[in-house]
């Protein structure tokens, strides 16, 4: 059952309300207020957001919500803790362009793969912003423009960190050199792999793929699943697995 609401920013006006799915915001208001809609699961998305007046979205605004993505999110400013913990939905994360962020952001949000497009205003990664979030396998942004990552920020995310890093005891500043790499690594790995993809949809279905094949390359990646660890790893040693 949908449901329409019209968000006033009141403190915790919707929290828990499993049905509401639409929202408008109300003129004037510039700010989901605290737990606003905590644990409203039909909430997916935040399209409400774009052309609105918000810059402010509170402490655990959606933390538990039915989130599966993040977008249009450029015109908040701030993003108070918890605000999206516990999004057990939420797959993407694009767009954001705050300048202040508190910790525990996006903890535990299970299925989030990849962190995209990390803020040019925020050079810090807060405490736990990452912690538990378990399916993190990428990092698909730049962070030549961070200068520190907090402590825990992505404690528990051992597809995308080596063991060593992935603990609360990590030393941040490994862990901030580790991702800087893999998210250039990554860049200069997607690149090659839409060519190679290209490569392979213009290749005929009956010509010999051997290993002499000038697009050998491009069939041994889309043998490989979407697992950009095992791909990184594989594409600086030049040895790939057959599937």
């Amino acid at each position: 059952m949908s449901k329409a609401v019209v968000c006033t920013g009141r403190q915790g006006e919707f929290k828990g309300d499993e049905e509401v799915t639409d929202v408008t915001v109300a003129d004037g208001v510039t700010e989901i207020a605290a737990v606003a809609f905590e644990g409203c699961k039909g909430l997916t998305n935040l399209s409400f957001l774009g052309g609105s007046a918000i810059t402010t979205v509170g402490g655990s605004a959606c933390r538990e919500a039915g989130l599966t993505s993040l977008q249009g999110m450029e015109g908040v400013s701030k993003i108070g803790s918890w605000a999206f913990a516990y999004c057990d939905d939420l797959r993407t994360i694009e767009g954001l362009g705050c300048e202040e962020m508190g910790e525990a952001c996006f903890a535990k949000c299970i299925l989030l793969q990849s962190m995209k497009g990390w803020p040019a205003s925020m050079t810090v990664i807060p405490a736990c912003c990452f912690v538990n979030c378990t399916g993190m396998t990428t990092v698909d942004c730049d962070l030549s423009h961070v200068t520190s990552v907090g402590y825990g920020a992505f404690q528990g995310c051992t597809l995308l960190l080596p063991p060593s890093l992935s603990k609360p005891s990590a030393d941040p500043a490994a862990v901030l050199a580790y991702l800087k790499r893999k998210s250039k690594d990554e860049r200069v790995l997607a690149r090659y792999a839409i060519y190679a993809s290209i490569r392979r949809a213009r290749d005929q279905e009956g010509e010999p793929r051997t290993d002499e094949s000038p697009t050998a390359f491009a069939f041994a990646l889309a043998k490989l699943p979407p697992d950009m660890n095992r791909l990184i790893l594989e594409f600086k040693l030049g040895v790939f697995v057959q599937r």
